[in-house]
């Protein structure tokens, strides 16, 4: 496998990034139309989807195969900073900052916009190499990152689906996008080596690595995303 590098430069116009965090269950009739809102702005230029899915409905008919605890404590540290005590799904939250019900088409466009619109204040280039066995090691840089900043590195599934069959989609063909596999948070120093898991199921050619700086807390409330960038997967 040859090693994969992402160092990218914004299209021309656009200086920000969006990073865009959906927490989602196959177990939430209300989650499809969120998935579909993730799916329609994946695709875009300097955008970062991402699809976490949260473990608290597994016990209500219908288990996820995709989700994991650590998605429901990231989407509780997000509660936390915002001083909010209750979760939900689908919520989805963008740069860090702006939270909403994920299937609100037109605040994700909102928050989209304005996410772009603004520069983002740290560069941050990354690395992948095989590290052993469905493992890869991913070198991160961030030189301007400001101290105390977390780097976050995501393995996505970039297509998935699930027939579901019980809890309230029973019967429903689910489709997924950008579906975090793994998830590691590098705290500390603005240049090192993280290692995240690669399923044997996941293809190289069905998925990627998405790393981003993001502060782990702000007064204004939540987590801001200060830079973000994306690598294939080693082949």
């Amino acid at each position: 496998m040859a090693e994969a590098r992402a160092d990218e430069t914004p299209a021309a116009g656009t200086t920000g990034v969006a990073v865009v965090e959906l927490f989602t269950s196959e177990g939430c009739s209300s989650c499809p139309p969120a998935d579909a809102v993730l799916g329609e702005v994946a695709g875009r230029r300097a955008v970062y989807a991402l699809s976490f899915h949260v473990d608290y409905w597994d016990d209500l008919g219908w288990h996820d195969r995709f989700a994991s605890p650590e998605y429901s404590s990231r989407q509780r540290s997000y509660a936390r900073s915002f001083g909010e005590d209750r979760l939900y799904t689908p919520q989805m939250i963008v740069n860090g900052v702006a939270a909403f019900t994920g299937s609100d088409r037109a605040r994700a466009e909102q928050s989209l916009v304005h996410g772009l619109a603004r520069p983002a204040p740290v560069r941050l280039s990354i690395q992948v190499r095989v590290a052993a066995a469905h493992s890869i090691a991913v070198d991160y840089d961030a030189p301007n990152a400001p101290a105390g900043a977390l780097i976050d590195v995501a393995v996505v599934e970039r297509s998935a689906s699930t027939e579901v069959r019980a809890g309230e989609n029973a019967g429903h063909l689910l489709r997924h996008t950008n579906v975090v596999r793994d998830f590691v948070v590098a705290s500390g120093k603005s240049r090192g080596s993280t290692v995240v898991h690669v399923p044997a199921s996941l293809r190289p050619d069905d998925g990627e690595v998405i790393a981003y700086v993001q502060s782990p807390s702000d007064p204004e409330g939540g987590m801001p995303v200060l830079g973000a960038t994306r690598a294939p997967l080693p082949r």
